[in-house]
């Protein structure tokens, strides 16, 4: 019994390190009572194509802005959409008010004064806008409103000349519909006047910062965008009029009623997209710095008033929906479906590679084995990787079920080795390699077992099959992963904690495709170990 359990880690270490020439397999070191064991290495042909990705869950805090247009796949263009976190009880500082000797405000603007370090301005200024209430009380000042979109990376060229437009959401996102790349803007948008917040021009590259700056550790690019003052008012305003109104009670349920959030359109450009890691929005107010004991204004020298700005902050993160709207070239990317002889994977929302796995062959050749280890290879073509503003290959790819495609994104779920395995791309061998998915053969086999015991007397195969036709198909997908950072040494295995659907642009061209159905030549191969031990009773 040593012998057999030894014989099979033998196969499998041999399968794994050696090619497909594995002759007898190492039986011949085994004792001559065990020569009879039956080791072997099949293969069976796999055929496969291109598929359009159609729609695709894509949750990610990442927000994709601009154009870019390939000779291959055309143009693809994204925007984003997304809400803003209003911190727990934020609210303004009080509006500053004097008294008179009586004890009586001099002015009706405000409460009496309290201990405090600074309050907001309520007498007329040339840079700000005194905010009323609904009787006419002033509550604070608008300075400035602005927009900051930070991002550390871009696709394309840096130095592009590019334009996007900011609109304020009319509708509160859909949980259950906006994390879909078909998310359809104007459900949630209407693109007028009255909801642009502004337009901006950018490069990814900021010329305007100089070198010294953007070399600096901690210098993060970003697209600046001020509003006009009648727009801030009109923004900055209606929240700092809730804050008042709702208090210390302000919260994103509440903040989402009266700001639904943003839109950031691609309008101008053509050969950069920007990752965008937060959206951000300052509502600025002018203020005097207070004496904290007797709540007066100081002065400064020349009997000028001491003042300072102060902001409310509001940003995208993980509390909030963030939605990224996604579209490709429809024709072209058809027209590289349509390829016979090849398939692709093109990122983002674009094309996914489907195998068709020989499940049923498997069964009747290898019926009386043990599946020991099941590897299968996907090969792309050389391509110009490194070359300038040309996607690059994904660097992590998922082989899963195409039945679970959806549901494994929707649910946050991780790489299991059972339907669902990850591989990196190998740049020696212009490979994504599968070392065993032994487990995956398994659950199909088994599923369509479930379903024969089920109907009984009753099962018919190829009716089952026409009614299942994904059972035995699954997907090649690229992905983003993310790893723990907490690790506590370089040698410990860093740990998954999530894998999203990569959206930066990308493509590979790999070696297959329908003509795969009449011709040997374009067929993959998968390799199975197996041992049938009967021989040897």
């Amino acid at each position: 019994m040593k012998a057999k359990c030894a014989l099979i880690a033998l196969l499998t270490i041999t399968f794994f390190g050696c090619d497909d020439n594995t002759g007898g397999l190492g039986l011949g070191i085994f004792p001559e009572s065990d020569q009879n064991i039956k080791g072997k290495l099949s293969s069976f042909n796999v055929v496969t194509e291109s598929v359009a990705t159609g729609k695709m869950y894509a949750k990610t805090n990442i927000g994709y802005v601009g154009k870019f247009t390939d000779k291959d796949f055309g143009t693809y263009k994204a925007g984003f959409l997304t809400e803003l976190n209003c911190p727990e009880g934020m609210t303004f500082p009080e509006v500053y008010t004097e008294y008179d000797e009586n004890g009586k405000p001099t002015s009706e603007t405000g409460k009496k004064a309290v201990k405090a370090t600074g309050k907001m301005i309520a007498t007329a200024d040339n840079d700000i806008e005194l905010i009323t209430n609904e009787q006419g009380k002033v509550i604070g000042n608008i300075h400035a409103v602005e927009l900051y979109l930070w991002y550390q990376k871009y696709f394309g060229d840096s130095l592009t000349a590019c334009r996007l437009s900011v609109y304020e959401l009319s509708e509160e996102l859909d949980k259950d519909k906006a994390y879909y790349t078909d998310i359809d803007p104007q459900k949630y948008c209407l693109k007028s006047e009255a909801t642009l917040l502004g337009t901006k021009s950018y490069t990814a590259l900021d010329l305007s910062v100089k070198d010294s700056v953007r070399k600096r550790k901690d210098y993060v690019p970003s697209v600046r965008l001020s509003l006009t003052k009648e727009k801030a008012n009109k923004i900055g305003g209606k929240i700092l009029k809730k804050s008042r109104e709702y208090g210390n009670k302000l919260n994103n349920k509440e903040f989402k009623k009266f700001f639904k959030g943003i839109y950031v359109s691609s309008d101008y450009g053509d050969g950069t997209v920007l990752y965008v890691d937060q959206s951000q929005m300052n509502v600025v107010s002018k203020c005097y710095v207070t004496d904290s004991i007797t709540g007066l204004k100081l002065q400064k020298k020349n009997g000028q008033d001491s003042i300072y700005y102060t902001q409310r902050i509001f940003v995208s993160t993980r509390e909030v929906i963030q939605a990224n709207q996604l579209s490709n070239d429809k024709d072209a990317i058809n027209e590289r479906i349509n390829e016979p002889g090849c398939t692709y994977l093109k990122s983002p929302a674009g094309i996914f590679t489907q195998a068709r796995l020989p499940i049923k062959e498997i069964e009747q050749q290898l019926k009386e084995d043990t599946l020991n280890a099941v590897k299968m290879t996907f090969s792309n073509y050389n391509q110009a990787n490194g070359k300038k503003n040309r996607m690059s290959i994904p660097a992590n790819v998922m082989l899963i079920r195409t039945k679970l495609k959806d549901s494994f994104f929707e649910k946050n779920e991780l790489n299991d080795n059972i339907s669902s395995f990850l591989a990196s791309h190998s740049t020696t061998s212009n490979q994504y390699t599968f070392g065993n998915i032994t487990n995956l053969v398994k659950a199909c086999i088994a599923e369509k077992e479930e379903a024969r015991k089920k109907e009984g007397t009753a099962w018919d195969e190829e009716k089952w099959m026409k009614q299942n036709p994904d059972w035995n198909k699954v997907l090649l997908i690229p992905v983003l992963i993310t790893y723990d950072s907490s690790a506590k040494s370089s040698r410990d295995t860093p740990k998954i904690v999530s894998i999203q659907h990569d959206l930066k642009p990308g493509y590979v061209r790999l070696k297959g495709g329908k003509l795969g159905e009449t011709n040997a030549d374009y067929r993959l191969k998968l390799e199975v170990i197996s041992t049938d031990f009967k021989a040897a009773n």
